[in-house]
This record gives C-alpha cells, structure tokens and sequence, in this order.
C-alpha cells in the first residue's frame, strides 16, 4: 500500500505543477485530467484494500473529495480573492470531516478562527495592496498574482513532506509503535474520571434525581467534592460536602455509563486548554490582533489623484437681484 501512495504522489506532483498559473501557455487540461485519474485510482485501490466492516461513511468521502478540490483551486487559481473563497471551501470541508470524527469542537473551532478570522485578515490584506484601476482601464492583476513563483520546487517540497506523512502512518509512527501501542504506553484518564473529578456540575443533577446525592448536598456553597476511589466492579465514588456530610456512591455498570454519556468532547478539550494553556490563549488572541493591525499598516497605499477643474457654479446669481442688502458704505449692526 506504501508504493500505491509513493506513486500517486510523483504523478500528482507532476499533475499539480501542470495546473500551477504561469505567464506562458501550459498544459493545465492535460494536469486536470491526470489528477482526476490519480485520485480516482488511488481512491479505488484503498477502496479494495479496506475491509467493509471499517469503511468510513458516505460523508467521509464527500468531505473528502471537497477539500482536496478546494485545496487544489487555492493554489492554482490566478485570482486571489477566488482563492480566499475556496479555502473557505476547505475550512468547511475540513470541519464536516471532524464532525464525521465526533471531534465537535474542532469542527467549530476551524470555522471561528480559520474563517471567522484568519481569513478576513487575508480578505483585507488583498483588498488593502490591490492597486485601484484608473476608469475605464480594463482590470489587470499584477504579474506576482498571475504567475506562481517556484512552482516546482514548491510542488516537490509540499509531495515529498505528503510521502513522508504517508509511511510515518502505514509504518505505525515515528518509532514503531502501532495505535494500540501508543494507546497503552500513553494512557489517558478514564472517562468517568474525568467526569466525576473535573466537570462534577455536568453529573450532579442525575446523581440527584436518582437520589444518591441529597439536594442539601448539591446546593451552591455546600463545598461538594468528589473522587473516584477503586476500580473495576468496586469502584466507588466518595463525595464530601460542608463541614460533616459524606456520601459513598458505588459505581456500578449502568451507572457508569450514563455518567460517562454526560460528558463530550468540547468538555474535555475546554477543559485540558483552560487548565494547562491559558497563556497560550491569550497570546493566540495578541497574535491574531497584531497581524489584522500589521497587515493593515502594510497594505495601505496613498492614493495620488488630479484634481479636477472646477468652475463655480453661479447659476443662482441673478442680475436682478442685489449681491447683499447692506448698501455700500453701511456696515452691518452689531
């Protein structure tokens, strides 16, 4: 299957290269039909090389197929404000295949910062270093905007790290380990305990309507606290509350699940990046500003114009009519 990707990447470096825009005539039909030939026949080999019982869904593939076309025009179009509009494009496809995923936070996250932000700083610097066409010149993008710059060795670097990518995945990881592996060496708190221990508020309300929690434990300033203690069969949850009140909860199966079903992803990765990250948040959000403000500063360009000739307008003057109703030699009172 290695070889499979290895020779889909060399014909689809030279499809890609192809389609890039360039000053002098190219063959970019001819670089169409070869990637669509590529994709299609990779697509089918892994399609027969998967088994049917782990075969992604239907919308997998069409998320899939959007944002590898949307990633292809985003490089190959002349015209960078259709290319900004295609990576929208991407961004959405990308965040339909986290959805697929059930990484939910992810998906929203793609669309907040990469289109709610990052993209409107692209939008205003493109608007911002476009020269103004003079009236009735035809409309003319400048030569750097018409014509990529390096094509191949761009091409040859973006294939060569997709190679790299691909045997580091079908290899089981940079040092050999397979998923499971990884898995085992580097394990994550199990999910009930992240539940009971760090988002008690998602699962204090079905503790008590089932009536393992009382209401005067669960009340704004009781001070209750809980922790998972055992595992397996006799796992329970031990809660503590003001100055004397205790509760022990046995965990069983059922119980288990329905507690673990209250929390979601967003829960987890909120709770993992306000917890350990939050500096580096707030200097995501400088960064941001400081490049809207930045590219503001560099895109802006004075604009020299003629001034036209005007000749004043004095169609209002009347010859009957005096210039002022204070006569010569009179000055006006007060």
């Amino acid at each position: 299957m290695e070889i499979a990707f290895y020779i889909a990447s060399v014909i689809g470096a030279i499809a890609v290269y192809l389609m890039m825009p360039a000053s002098g005539p190219k063959p970019k039909k001819l670089g169409a039909l070869l990637g669509l030939a590529t994709g299609g026949g990779l697509f089918a080999y892994l399609l027969s090389q998967t088994p049917a019982d782990v075969r992604p869904d239907l919308y997998f593939y069409v998320f899939a197929l959007l944002a590898v076309g949307s990633a292809l025009r985003v490089i190959t179009h002349p015209r960078p404000v259709y290319s900004a509009l295609y990576f929208v494009m991407v961004v959405l496809a990308s965040s339909g295949l986290f959805l697929v995923l059930e990484a939910e936070f992810m998906a929203f996250a793609m669309i907040i910062i990469y289109a709610g932000a990052i993209l409107v700083t692209y939008l205003f610097v493109i608007m911002l270093a476009t020269l103004p066409q003079a009236e009735g010149e035809e409309e003319q993008a400048p030569e750097y905007d018409r014509v990529a710059r390096e094509p191949l060795g761009a091409v040859a670097v973006g294939f060569a790290l997709l190679a790299v990518l691909c045997h580091v995945i079908f290899s089981g990881g940079l040092n050999g380990q397979t998923p499971k592996e990884v898995v085992k060496t580097n394990p994550a708190s199990p999910p009930i305990v992240f539940a009971v221990e760090t988002v008690p508020g998602r699962i204090i309300d079905t503790l008590v309507e089932r009536e393992l929690l009382t209401a005067e434990a669960a009340a704004d300033g009781a001070g209750l606290k809980m922790r998972v203690e055992g595992e397996g069969e006799s796992a329970i949850i031990k809660a503590t509350w003001g100055e004397s009140g205790a509760a022990l909860i046995a965990l069983t199966p059922e119980l288990k699940e329905t507690l673990e079903g209250k929390i979601g992803n967003i829960d987890r990765v909120g709770s993992a990046l306000f917890e350990g990250h939050t500096l580096g948040i707030e200097l995501a959000g400088i960064i941001l500003l400081l490049s809207m403000v930045g590219a503001v500063v560099i895109g802006r360009k004075t604009v020299y114009t003629e001034p036209e000739s005007r000749e004043p307008d004095l169609e209002y003057m009347h010859k009957d009519e005096p210039l002022s109703d204070v006569s010569v030699g009179e000055q006006p009172a007060g």
